[in-house]
Order: structure tokens, then sequence, then C-alpha cells
């Protein structure tokens, strides 16, 4: 099993190691695809299809997003980094996606966003890295010793034309949100949420709260709103703060913290409620959404195929470009993924992974 660690708990091997698998995956060419696409550049133009999908047999508008804006959010992030922490394994085995700690705000400063890891944060407008392996180029007398000199071209972490969104082609960013991280008291009662309506779900407020954000008790006792994900996005700016923001690897770091809170949550309601199943702490199929009084959209009910991964399920489209859709991973080839499929992280694809403790 697999075992994701916090990204500043990570030894000095580890950190190359997933960077290695970073720029190796940037590098690596799309089967099948374009001329100057890699497998990276693939998973970027995922994450802005997947928010335009046409189901089977649904008119031409409009599209749902399968990954967004509805308790699908949570499931559909985390089969796509686990399908990406597969890619990089592919090319170098044993890594994992290491989370990014949101509360250890100091830790991250100092050991995540430096110019040995992932770059530093920003300020002002939008501008490219100065530092760390994801610049282009990265100068040949400042290329780490594990740089992949068996890969033609690789000379430094270029942003696909098609996916730059105008920042350009150079990874850019910019520190947005002043107000964040949320600290560690606020997410203890993210972790620990758990609304009771009659007739809602818990995991509707869940979801909500961790996909935007809720109201938590500061120190003083005061309710105050606390921010979360989308919030992280524009927090690092630039790249990171639009629908390609898997160009920034700071995304997979994101996400691999949104979903070790999700699976902290699950632990939690199996624990609390003896006896229950991994599927009891998720919306029944035909309840309806507290919030639009609207049945849940394709994609995010319980037992529904999760695009791309539908299998031979045919029908489906994206409401893209034909550009960008020559862009696309094909997982035609591979099983179709419901949402319950993904909702035990231990036992998920045959092999499962685990979060080891900040």
């Amino acid at each position: 099993m697999d075992v994701r660690k916090s990204a500043v708990d990570l030894t000095d091997q580890e950190r190359d190691r997933f960077l290695e698998a970073l720029i190796r995956l940037k590098h690596r060419p799309a089967p099948a695809g374009p001329a100057g696409v890699s497998v990276y550049d693939q998973f970027v133009a995922l994450h802005t299809a997947v928010m335009t999908v046409l189901p089977p047999g649904s008119p031409p508008s409009p599209p749902v997003n399968y990954a967004h804006w509805n308790i699908g959010f949570c499931a559909w992030h985390r089969q796509y980094v686990r399908q990406f922490e597969k890619a990089l394994q592919a090319e170098v085995p044993g890594v994992t996606v290491p989370y990014w700690d949101w509360t250890d705000h100091q830790g991250a400063v100092t050991k995540l966003f430096t110019g040995d890891f992932l770059g530093s944060l920003a300020s002002g407008p939008p501008a490219p890295l100065p530092n760390s392996v994801l610049r282009n180029p990265v100068p040949p007398a400042e290329r780490p010793a594990w740089w992949p000199t068996d890969i033609a071209g690789a000379t430094g972490y270029a942003i696909h034309p098609l996916l730059e969104e105008g920042f350009g082609t150079r990874l850019a960013r910019r520190k947005g949100a002043q107000a964040w991280p949320p600290g560690k008291a606020q997410i203890a009662q993210l972790e620990q949420l758990v609304l009771q309506q009659p007739g809602v779900h818990p995991f509707w407020y869940f979801w909500a709260a961790l996909e935007e954000g809720f109201m938590a008790r500061d120190d003083n006792g005061a309710q105050v709103y606390t921010p979360t994900h989308n919030t992280g996005h524009n927090f690092i700016g630039g790249h990171m703060s639009r629908g390609f923001s898997p160009n920034d690897p700071v995304f997979w770091l994101h996400h691999a913290n949104v979903d070790r809170l999700w699976a902290t949550w699950q632990t939690r309601r199996l624990t609390t409620v003896p006896g229950s199943k991994p599927k009891d702490h998720y919306p029944p199929p035909q309840q309806l959404s507290p919030f639009t009084g609207e049945a849940q959209p394709p994609g995010h009910g319980l037992n529904d195929k999760m695009w791309p991964w539908v299998g031979t399920t045919p029908g489906y489209d994206t409401d893209q470009t034909p550009q960008l859709k020559a862009l696309l991973p094909d997982f035609t080839g591979a099983e179709a993924v419901t949402v319950l499929d993904v909702l035990d992280t231990q036992t998920m694809d045959g092999e499962g992974y685990d979060y080891a403790t900040p």
C-alpha cells in the first residue's frame, strides 16, 4: 500500500525522486497524442475538459461539470490524483504524491515553497517562477544531479501553449488571498463537521465546506468564515488560479490534502457509526441537494460512472475545441470507475493508499 506523506516531512531523497518523476512525466510524449504534448499535459487538459462533459443522451447544452460544485468533487479528484500518482510511479517506481498541510504554513514556506522544491510563493502581478526546477529553461549548471539526461529536449518545465490561459509558457504565480491558509483549530473542526438535518445526508455540508469554505470558531469563540480549497488555488495564483490549474504541480499536493481531509472525515464517521460502511457516508442516489433542491447531476451520484473513466460506454463527449480534445488521454481501454469504487482509499484500484500523520 502506498503512503502519502506531508511535503514538509519528505527526506531529501523522497523530494528529489518526486521532482524527477514530475520532470520525466512532463517530457514523456503522450501516447498517440499530437507532437509536443506530454502525458503531464494530458492530465492538465483533462481538468478543464471535465467541466463541460456531455453525457450520453444529453442535449447539446448545458454541459455537466463532473468534478466541481457538487458532491462528486471529492470522489472525482480522488480518482484523478490517484491516476496521476500511477503515472508518476511509471516514471520513478515507489513515488507517491505528498500533501500540502495547509495548517503548517511556516513549514510550507521553509520546506515546500523553496528553490529546491516547488519554487517560491509570489506577490504582485503574475510572474514566472524565479527559482526551482519548474523554471523554463533551467540553466545546465543549476540542474540537480537527478536531472533526466536520457530524455532529449528536457531543458526545463514549459507550459503547453494551448494550456497557458494568458499566463505564458513559463509557470507563473501570484499570491492572491491574504487571509489564508486556515489554522489547525479550524481544520480540526472541518474534520469533525457533521450537520444533522432531517432527510439530509451530512456529507452534503462537509463537501461544501471542503470545496469552498465554512463557518468555524476562532480562538475567541467567534464564528468566522474559513475558506478552504477554492481559495487555496487563488492563494498560489497565476496558472494555479484557472481551469488548467494542474499546470502548477502545487495542484497535486493541494488536492492530496483535500483528499486526506475527506479520508479523515470518513474514518471518523465509520468509527462513530459502528457497523457502517463507506457507502453509508455518501448521500443516496435519489437524495436532492439541500442547497438547490435539484437532483444530483450525472457523475456525482454513488453509482455514477466518473468521466473519463467510463470504460466502453459510448456517447460521452466534452464541449471543448477539437484542439483541446486532441490533448486528452484515452481511458477507453480501462474499466469503468464509479463514485462507489473510490470511497475507500485503502482498497481502491486493488492496491490502495493511506496518509501518514503530519
